[in-house]
């Protein structure tokens, strides 16, 4: 069972053990009336649809001349209440009963990443803004009821002490003047190249949740649906700080740099840099949005063989370079398809956007197959993945190269 962290004294020998316990009692007797036991600050986040389970937070000082332990607790929200603790091991978090006790005169805090009230059997989810009565049962203060408020665990107004769970989140905040603030990221953030010296806390598949919490952060950035549920979970069970950044078009990655900026108090940087942006993507489209229509297959993997769909940036891409996605009408960003589907969707040009290495292989698999229109006439482009497909602010620059690249495949086949 774990107990509740608190300074460590040299015990007594039995006699004085004895003793003091006495001189409590007595002193617990002459106590005047009151709550022995305080409570404050309770509060719960807000959960999903279909969630049975919810952590409650809260501060308790027990103001009793003798220790006391919390031997239950009860609320009309949930059907069973227990204290946990959150336990990390081989950089896995999870959650362990725990036991609840506060010295004479301790002030105990039970707050995301340690102890906390874990509620299960819930009946409905807990929703921002209610509030609702928890009963804590005490051995000697008895029952000690407070009221419950469910809300977002706000960061602070300018958090200092930021972790990027995506590199592309990794590239915004830098975009919006705070590179400074960063103390952790994951493994593929790679640019610019200070982020290089960024503490790593894992991939994005699998985090370290023991580095994650011995870097104390402010504030987690997510990727909005791009980060994984998994990932999602674990800030849950850690109690830690998040802000989700959502991006699907290319506007959104300007706008995300702009509220990074108000978030970081970077303003200035952030506007210059978002503005930026959509001056280039405005001079794309002017430049390309007329020109003869390509159709496009976009790959992104090979086996199996992997494309994106309408809701994918990239499709906005081709359109401001003056090109239609042959699988536009998906609604899903990125999916597997069948190559027999590519050969009669018949594109104009196929773009391989992999690694060097990658698309060497794809465009070598393509060959060896029955001749696609495409491969046969060589209307092949080939695309760096990280300016490409990151929703980050290198996005101009990577519709730019889609852009020159399908100009110049024009004017193979003779079209402006």
């Amino acid at each position: 069972m774990l107990m509740a962290q608190r300074s460590q004294r040299a015990a007594p020998p039995r006699a004085a053990r004895l003793l003091a316990l006495a001189a409590g009692l007595l002193l617990a007797v002459r106590a005047p009336a009151g709550a022995p036991i305080g409570v404050s600050g309770a509060w719960a986040r807000p959960t999903p649809p279909g969630a049975t389970t919810a952590a409650v937070y809260l501060r308790l000082e027990n103001h009793a001349a003798v220790a006391d332990r919390l031997r239950g607790a009860h609320s009309p929200r949930a059907a069973r209440i227990e204290v946990h603790a959150v336990r990390v091991a081989a950089g896995l978090a999870s959650m362990q009963p725990a036991t609840l006790t506060a010295a004479a005169g301790e002030r105990v805090v039970l707050e995301p990443g340690g102890l906390h009230l874990m509620l299960s059997g819930l009946a409905a989810p807990l929703q921002a803004g209610e509030r609702w009565p928890l009963t804590l049962e005490f051995e000697h203060a008895g029952a000690v009821t407070t009221s419950v408020e469910v809300r977002e665990a706000a960061p602070p107004a300018t958090p200092q002490r930021v972790v990027t769970l995506a590199p592309n989140l990794t590239e915004l905040v830098y975009a919006a003047g705070a590179g400074d603030r960063l103390v952790g990221t994951v493994d593929t953030s790679d640019y610019p190249p200070a982020a290089r010296s960024i503490p790593r806390i894992g991939d994005v598949e699998r985090l370290d949740a023991e580095r994650l919490l011995a870097l104390r952060p402010d504030l987690v950035l997510l990727w909005g649906d791009g980060s994984p549920s998994a990932q999602r979970e674990l800030m849950a069970r850690l109690g830690l700080p998040v802000r989700s950044l959502e991006q699907h078009t290319l506007g959104d990655v300007a706008d995300s740099i702009e509220a990074l900026g108000r978030l970081f108090g970077t303003e200035p940087a952030a506007q210059a840099a978002a503005q930026a942006l959509r001056a280039e993507v405005a001079d794309l489209r002017r430049r390309y949005g007329g020109a003869r229509r390509l159709r496009v297959f976009y790959q992104v993997w090979s086996t199996p063989l992997y494309t994106l769909g309408g809701r994918h940036v990239a499709t906005e891409m081709l359109a401001v370079c003056g090109a239609e996605n042959v699988f536009a009408e998906q609604t899903t960003s990125a999916f597997a398809v069948d190559e027999e589907a590519v050969y009669a969707r018949d594109p104009d040009v196929v773009a391989l956007a992999g690694s060097a290495a990658e698309n060497r292989d794809w465009l070598a698999r393509w060959q060896s197959r029955a001749p696609l229109r495409a491969i046969r006439q060589g209307m092949v482009i080939t695309l760096d993945p990280d300016l490409v497909n990151r929703m980050g602010p290198r996005i101009g620059q990577g519709t730019a190269a889609l852009c020159e690249r399908l100009a110049a495949r024009r004017a193979a086949l003779g079209g402006g």
